[in-house]
């Protein structure tokens, strides 16, 4: 009786050591939720004058990670912010960046960007995709950065140099969003003030499952200088960290310069000011929830 204890005790280790190997090699993908509550933290920059850029960097509180980010750059018909890079820095930071297009009176614009942190949030691996413009005026070219397999994409981002030429710009972003569960496009209108680049960032991790995305539209508009306003809610008991935009209708005469994407309660909020007139074209919001 003894040696069969001894032995069944021997067969017990051994197969608690088999399972925790396997358990080491493929870890259970978990929900960002689990994560813990989104903690905010906050920075401000302002750009004076025609041309003129700003940037702000907004840091996690101690003992978080950045989940997502975010900015806003209130616009109106005499000041305009270009907004041209929104990216995750380290794992514990956010930083957005605006060029100022100010075609009236003197004046400033105040740029906010905004960090979601929680406390057990795994470290993101960053794929990225670079594309050149050519300063051919047209719509494109998209940048999409792809997780390495097996990864899902948490949150993303986008940069470019600061576009304002003498006279127009190289590029605008349209669209920053989520591609898949594992990518992340940034696309954009190429303006004739000369080639550039533009990047796309996925933020990636073996451990979470990609966010459920959630999509809203906001009114179709097609008037000059008139602002619209996309706010996509996530289900009940989720929240988003991270979101993004789109203007999937917009070209070269009917289009938005996107001067906020953030989160609201327990929504993603997305506005933009409209250049242009008819077609009338409408902007999407999306929001990650978990």
């Amino acid at each position: 009786m003894t040696r069969m204890l001894a032995a069944l005790v021997a067969v017990l280790v051994l197969m608690a050591a088999v399972v925790q190997a396997a358990s080491a090699k493929k870890p259970l993908r978990g929900n960002a939720a689990s994560a813990g509550a989104i903690e905010v933290g906050i920075a401000s920059a302002q750009a004076q004058g025609d041309g003129s850029t700003a940037s702000a960097t907004a840091s996690c509180p101690h003992g978080t990670k950045a989940a997502g980010g975010g900015f806003d750059a209130p616009s109106s018909a005499g000041v305009i912010a270009l907004v041209y890079e929104s990216v995750k820095l380290r794992q514990d930071a956010w930083r957005a960046s605006v060029q100022l297009f100010d075609p009236g009176e003197p004046d400033s614009v105040t740029l906010t960007t905004y960090v979601y942190c929680r406390a057990h949030f795994p470290a993101t691996k960053t794929s990225t995709d670079t594309v050149p413009t050519t300063g051919e005026l047209q719509i494109g070219p998209t940048a999409s950065a792809t997780c390495p397999r097996a990864d899902s994409v948490v949150a993303g981002g986008f940069h470019m140099p600061p576009p304002l030429g003498a006279v127009s710009v190289t590029d605008l972003f349209f669209d920053s969003l989520r591609s898949g569960a594992s990518g992340w496009d940034a696309r954009v209108v190429t303006g004739p003030a000369g080639p550039s680049a533009v990047t796309s960032e996925a933020y990636c991790s073996k451990s979470l499952s990609a966010p459920t995305e959630v999509l809203a539209r906001s009114a179709a508009i097609g008037l000059d200088l008139q602002t619209g306003t996309a706010s996509a809610a996530c289900p009940a008991g989720t929240t988003p960290a991270a979101g993004g935009f789109a203007q999937p209708e917009s070209n070269v005469v009917s289009f938005f310069f996107v001067y906020s994407s953030m989160r609201v309660g327990e929504s993603w909020q997305v506005s933009g000011l409209h250049s242009g007139s008819e077609p009338a074209v409408a902007l999407t919001g999306a929001a990650y929830c978990a």
